[in-house]
């Protein structure tokens, strides 16, 4: 055994035997006469049975102290006292004085030494000292008492000598009221007030002892105290399980060594109970006491102490749980009761305890703060843990209400603009506890249902989307986690059959929230085995106790079909169980009619799923005789449901057949089968019952399109071009459609009528937001649906196109039609889903109706009006429509340049200019990525083998979070006929030209010329043909010649056998000068004399601005180009700047598009990029301010002009507001007035310049009104009104009397600087005296060069800015303040200048 380890066995002590043996006593004492022994009870404890027998011996309950007489006489221990001890405190002190001398007495010398070295060893050696101080205190406090304790000697006893037998005496406790403290285990603390008002208990010596010898005899002796000798300090907060911390007091003389830890006071302590006496009386003067005092409320701590420990004190420890706690809880914060629901503030402090909303840390308050609800939804008690979470779920539910609802009236206005973050954290608490059963597990599905579902519950019927909502909130749930517990909890269903469906519909929510996590789901091991097992496969016929199948789970598996073409597969397997529910028609199943419907509707729309992928088409050979049965049996029911399933269902199935080879495997189902199975007759005859009405809308929408896919696979399949079934099928639709004017209205045109006239409204009360704008979208949809269905059924009636115009082969309301696209296609209702992009699904049947509209339009319309139409429409289209852009984009093949109207002359000689080049560049930007091809509304043969999904993409650019590789290209951006140009500037990244034909072969030149002229043909047919908001903006088209400028040498070089023509740029072309110069003439101010309009506006565009798209900022219709590759605005510019520097030589076009930048409503750093870099003579801008040479004339205006105006360009834009910043001034006059051998800034950049010094030193310019206009009340359109830059005005001029001296206020500190600089730098010069004769106004006419440089004009018709050629008015105010400011000698030096004409 090592030294470490403790023995088993103790030490042994032999135990001395007694001379005498003892007679063992007969447990069976009271046992009967007969001889047996009475019968022992084990119910019955051995402390019960140990007092029975006390009683059976005859005797009452011992008020004294019983003798216990040994068998043998042990030798009586020295001081041992069996007389009774006084309970008063000096005769108890006496008798231990008494005992302590007669002890002494009879000690030798020795033994008295040895018991002094052991008190000193073991209280220290200062013990002697202390004792003498107490009992001189003693003494002292006895002497201030009056009372004198006589010392007296005790009389031995007769037979005290050692010889005698001691007298064991056993003291029994004292009894105790029942109560807390009489509880076992419950210790009970005596209090220093206590001592000597009851006598303690005898010490039990026993005759004899196993305990050492060296121990045996130690003795400890405590001197007597009392509570004025001892200091109290509570080390801890006072418990029924704790101590007080007692320490001795601090001596007399000060010492420092000795830190205070604080003054005892008599409340610090609470005063322990005292232990109840055996008198009746004294318990009657308690309940005496008690009940003289006046009742306490009741519920409140005293009442509870009354009634239920009457005999514990009120100040008792044990009871301070009962007492109100301090709490630091915000009073403010809103408290719920057990329901959820809001308990006020005023309420929360009055509500009674007895309703179960105290049990918690702020016990003063009714109700669970959301605090306490979080903490006790983690406690380690499951009831009390379930209790929270059903409050959680009930205010989650509230919450989710409030949010969707802006009406909602349970609304918690305390939580407002917190219900994101609060469900998240609910969220969080029912995860947490996903994995628990019972009520418990219950409770945390409920929260999490409640977080999910509930919260989005518009959309928890929403398909073909991904939701996308909340990403935070769903990445918040470690679903690698999550799915598996999901999957156990479904094969155990071991929950309530409430819980485990919302489980299911939790997981349904999780599917709809993207592709990936459903993907996710499907990859759950064993995750949808079990769900089919749970949900779907339950016994038939069921039993008792089984669980009925669930329509949802159905509906699970179409949303995981239909998220990817890899989950389609994957549920291809399990299809066949669902046969259950074709084979069991609704009248002859086991499960009630209603949900055998329900089942069959999921069942063939699952079928559906399927079958756009072109997967499992094949069950309508190998179950043929049932889906004829079901066929038969839908024509004889009611549910519109079911009969829209149906006719999806054989619509896809046609579709199939239509193209054998597109399926998956090929040929699952043939056209000659779906000839003889009859189905166009059985889609014919649905329309058997219908009405006009609303509800069976949807069923017209779904036969229209189904005879329609019939019709469109005949024109494939058919004879002669499907002409007999044409034919046949138009023997109904005439009359079904026959137009009011040719007699009775045909039903179905009612249908259309009325849907039309339902849409139109909808569009003109389409709220803002909430709630109500997803259902007047639903309605919108669901009615746009019935018309495209219809427009569909007509172009499938029309002949194969052959180039000649064709009678509608049935009548609609044409007129109207055309109106409502027309109205659909400028209208906002395409901007809601940028604020909810789940709201997009409900736009697919509107764009479906724009398509087919455009499909029927070359039967209808020129050339020029279908131009305008795609141009439009394209813009509309949304993921999925793909296909039918594409063939949109076709009609730019109509554009030459005859079709633009461009001169044969204007011609380039040496090549032909043809959209064709332009195809592969519009292809990529409509589908950019190969991979993914999102199935259309209405499944194709193209579509059934290439769709990889059918769902469109959720929230973010392009459908996908990566930029560079988007899932799709559309809805396309408003620069997208730009788009080629995109490609030649990235033409090193672009996969464009790494996947050209090989029959493409043009030049750089060449894309950008046909680029160019598709721009200028397409603003020219949608000006007069199509919605003016879709004409390309002056922002945008000066984008567009910005990125043609930045074309540099060789850019897109290797592109085809011939190459591109890098010899020079590709801007100094001179038909791409030419196309640029006609796009941008309608953006150039007019000249007061139309005779020197130049010869190429002859043929400009002339649009007014003011009725074009105010898309007028650079640097937002740079957006679609720049945000790709996160490139601003400003570092575009400064590049174009620095490009202009080193290859335009002052090119003039060039020059031009530097200019709309530096309009005063852009930054200022665009300003001094070209204003100060330029003459810093450094950076990328060095110089460039002197080589633009733009005329005023040449100015290119992207602003929209001022109010009331004309709509005409307006050069103010560029001087309006003045410039403030005094770097730029300081640049302005450095331009204005150059070094020696510099030639100075011209043009409109020297208009510019002059005004902003000129507006900056004279007052009664930079108020911003002239003398010829001070009654105009036109305001500056795109910007604020500015105030006045300080200084004097017009009118102080003329107060100021000529010669005299006036002091310059500091804010003039500027315009005294700047005007310094300006007389000593053009002394002499023209240009400073056109800077003191400047005017110029914000409101009116614009004064055009040379008039604003000769004062207005006066004198040449020029303008009426001045009254006069004398020294009065602003000539005479600006000729004061030369003076003034700058001294009388300078101001008569250009006194002359005033005085000239």
């Amino acid at each position: 055994m090592s030294a470490n380890e403790r023995p088993l066995i103790g030490s042994v002590f032999e135990r001395k035997t007694p001379s005498t043996p003892t007679v063992p006593s007969s447990r069976f004492k009271g046992t009967p006469g007969t001889g047996f022994p009475a019968v022992q009870h084990r119910s019955k404890s051995a402390f019960a049975r140990a007092r029975e027998e006390i009683k059976g011996i005859g005797g009452e309950r011992l008020n004294g102290v019983p003798s216990v007489v040994p068998s043998q006489a042990p030798r009586p221990p020295p001081f041992v006292d069996t007389k009774p001890i006084p309970t008063d405190t000096d005769a108890l002190r006496s008798q231990i004085s008494e005992e302590n001398e007669r002890k002494i007495a009879s000690m030798s010398q020795e033994e008295i030494e040895k018991e002094r070295q052991e008190i000193l060893d073991q209280l220290g050696s200062g013990t002697g000292e202390l004792l003498m101080r107490i009992r001189e205190a003693r003494q002292r406090k006895a002497g201030q008492e009056g009372s004198v304790v006589e010392e007296k000697p005790v009389p031995e006893k007769d037979g005290s000598g050692p010889h005698q037998i001691a007298e064991h005496r056993i003291v029994h406790p004292k009894p105790v009221a029942p109560g807390l403290a009489a509880k076992p285990g419950v210790l009970r603390v005596r209090s220093l007030e206590n001592i000597g008002q009851s006598a303690p208990s005898p010490i039990l010596v026993p005759s004899s002892s196993t305990r050492p010898s060296s121990r045996t005899g130690r003795k400890l002796r405590f001197a007597e105290v009392t509570p004025d000798d001892v200091h109290v300090y509570e080390s801890a907060p006072v418990s029924p399980k704790r101590t007080a911390f007692a320490l001795p007091p601090p001596p007399d003389i000060k010492d420092d060594s000795i830190v205070s830890l604080g003054v005892y006071k008599g409340d610090a302590v609470p005063k322990k109970r005292p232990y109840p006496t055996d008198s009746p009386t004294d318990e009657k003067a308690i309940n005496q006491t008690t009940k003289g005092d006046p009742e306490p409320e009741e519920g409140t701590p005293e009442d509870i102490r009354r009634r239920y420990f009457p005999n514990i004190p009120a100040n008792d420890p044990s009871l301070a749980w009962m007492e109100s706690a301090s709490s630091d809880a915000d009073p403010s914060a809103p408290r719920f009761d057990l329901q959820g629901t809001s308990i006020p503030a005023s309420l929360s402090a009055t509500l009674p305890s007895h309703l179960g909303l105290h049990h918690h840390a702020d016990g003063n308050r009714a109700g669970y703060t959301l605090d306490d609800m979080f903490l006790l939804s983690r406690s380690t008690v499951p009831a009390q843990r379930a209790s929270m979470l059903g409050i959680l779920a009930k205010i989650a539910r509230r919450l989710g209400r409030q949010i969707r609802e802006d009406d909602c009236h349970d609304k918690i206005v305390e939580l407002v603009g917190k219900e994101g973050e609060l469900r998240k954290h609910i969220l969080s608490a029912g995860l947490a506890a996903i994995d628990q059963v019972g009520s418990l597990g219950a409770r945390a599905v409920e929260v999490i249902w409640e977080c999910l579902v509930e919260w989005d519950a518009p959309t928890s019927e929403l398909e073909g989307i991904e939701l996308m909502l909340s990403p935070d909130i769903v990445s918040s749930m470690q679903l690698d986690y999550f799915l598996p517990r999901v999957e156990e909890m479904f094969a155990q269903s071991a929950l309530p059959k409430e819980s485990l469906a919302q489980l299911l519909a939790v997981v349904h929510r999780l599917a709809q929230q993207s592709n990936d996590l459903a993907e996710t789901i499907m990859n759950t091991p064993r995750l949808i085995p079990t769900i089919m097992r749970t949900f779907v496969l339950t016994p038939i016929p069921a039993l008792a106790d089984s669980p009925l199948p669930k329509p949802s789970a159905l509906q699970l598996l179409i949303t995981l079909a239909s998220a990817s073409r890899t989950n389609a597969l994957a549920l291809v397997e399990p299809a066949d169980a669902l046969l259950r529910f074709v084979t069991l028609l609704p009248d002859s199943s086991p499960f009630p009619q209603s949900l055998a419907t329900s089942l069959l509707t999921h069942t063939l729309r699952f079928y559906t799923t399927l079958a756009s992928y072109g997967l499992y088409s094949h069950i309508a050979t190998s179950a043929s005789q049932y889906f004829s049965a079901l066929g038969k049996y839908v024509l004889s029911t009611t549910s519109a449901q079911l009969r829209i399933a149906w006719a999806s269902l054989v619509e896809a199935w046609i579709v199939c057949a239509t193209d054998p080879h597109a399926t998956t495997p090929p040929h699952e189902v043939l056209w000659s089968q779906v000839c003889g199975w009859g189905w166009a007759g059985e889609v014919r005859a649905l329309r058997e019952g219908l009405t006009e009405d609303e509800a069976d809308r949807d069923v017209w929408a779904a036969i229209w399109n189904a005879e329609a896919a019939w019709l469109e696979g005949a024109k494939i399949n058919g004879v002669r071009g499907g002409e007999e079934e044409r034919a046949e099928l138009l023997q109904v639709l005439g009359i079904a459609f026959r137009h009011p004017s040719k007699g009775e209205v045909g039903l179905e045109f009612k249908v259309v009528r009325n849907s039309l006239d339902a849409i139109q409204k909808c569009l003109g009360d389409i709220p803002g937001t909430g709630a109500a704008v997803e259902r007047n979208l639903r309605t919108i949809a669901r009615h746009g649906h019935v018309l495209a269905s219809a427009l569909r059924l007509l172009l499938a009636c029309l002949p194969p196109w052959n180039g000649t115009s064709l009678t509608p082969p049935f009548d609609l309301p044409f007129s109207d039609l055309v109106g409502l696209c027309g109205q659909l296609a400028k209208h906002l209702i395409w901007t809601l889903p940028d604020s909810a992009p789940h709201l997009q699904v409900h736009l697919r049947p509107l764009t479906n109706l724009l398509v087919h509209f455009h499909g029927i339009s070359r039967h209808m319309f020129a050339n020029e009006p279908r131009l305008a139409q795609g141009l439009a429409f394209l813009p509309r289209l949304l993921p999925g429509d793909e296909a039918a852009a594409l063939v949109m984009a076709d009609t730019i093949s109509l554009v030459t340049p005859d079709f633009a109207h461009v001169p044969h002359k204007a011609l380039p000689q040496d090549s032909i200019i043809t959209m064709d080049i332009l195809k592969p560049f519009f292809e990529h930007t409509i589908r950019p990525n190969a991979d993914v091809y999102i199935s259309p509304l209405h499944a194709s043969p193209d579509s059934i083998r290439r769709s990889t999904t059918l769902r469109l993409p959720g929230a973010g650019a392009g459908g996908g979070e990566d930029k560079q590789n988007p899932k799709t290209g559309l809805p396309l951006p408003r620069d997208w006929l730009t788009a080629p140009l995109t490609h030649l500037l990235r033409s090193g990244t672009s996969p464009v030209f790494r996947a050209l034909p090989t029959t493409w072969d043009a030049s750089e030149v060449d894309v950008v010329r046909a680029t160019l002229l598709l721009l200028y043909a397409a603003r020219f047919v949608l000006w007069n043909h199509g919605p003016k908001s879709f004409v390309p903006g002056p922002a945008e088209v000066v984008f567009a010649c910005m990125k043609v400028c930045m074309l540099e040498h060789g850019a897109g070089n290797a592109t085809g056998s011939g190459g591109m023509d890098s010899s020079e740029e590709v801007f100094r072309d001179e038909f791409v000068e030419k196309l640029m110069r006609e796009l941008l003439a309608p953006y150039k101010p007019s000249p007061p004399s139309s005779s020197s309009t130049s010869q190429s506006k002859d043929h400009a565009q002339q649009i007014p601005l003011s009725e074009l798209p105010r898309r007028t900022s650079l640097e937002v219709a740079s957006l679609p180009y720049l945000q790709s590759t996160n490139t601003p605005f400003y570092q575009f510019y400064t590049d174009l700047v620095a490009l202009y520097a080193a290859v335009s030589f002052a090119h003039p076009i060039f020059g031009a598009l530097l200019l709309p930048p530096l309009a005063m409503r852009y930054a200022e750093d665009y300003r001094k990029l070209v204003w100060q870099e330029s003459e810093d003579g450094g950076g990328a801008a060095a110089g460039v301010v002197r080589t633009i040479r733009v005329g005023v004339e040449d100015v290119l205006c992207t602003g929209i002009g001022l109010e009331g105006g004309e709509g005409k360009p307006d050069v103010r834009e560029y001087l309006y507001p003045v410039e403030r910043d005094a770097s730029l001034l300081a640049a302005y006059v450095q331009a204005l007035f150059p070094r020696t051998g510099t030639r100075s800034v011209q043009g409109f950049l020297k208009l510019v310049a002059v005004h902003h010094v000129a507006c900056t030193i004279w007052g009664d310019l930079e108020a911003g009104v002239s003398p010829q206009n001070e009654d105009a009340n036109v305001s500056w359109r795109s910007e604020p009104p500015q105030p006045p830059l300080a200084g004097p005005s017009p009118s102080s001029y003329s107060q100021a009397a000529p010669g005299t001296s006036q002091s310059i206020s500091p804010s003039d500190n500027l315009k005294i600087k700047l005007l310094r600089s300006v007389l000593a730098r053009g002394e002499g010069s023209s240009t400073l005296r056109e800077i003191l004769l400047y005017q110029q106004s914000p409101r009116g006419a614009f004064l055009w060069p040379p008039a604003c440089y000769e004062g207005g004009g006066e004198g040449e018709g020029e303008g009426t800015a001045g009254e006069g050629i004398g020294l009065d008015g602003w000539r005479a105010g600006r000729l004061e303040f030369v003076r003034r400011s700058i001294g009388h000698e300078v101001a008569e030096k250009v006194k002359g200048v005033f005085m000239q004409n």
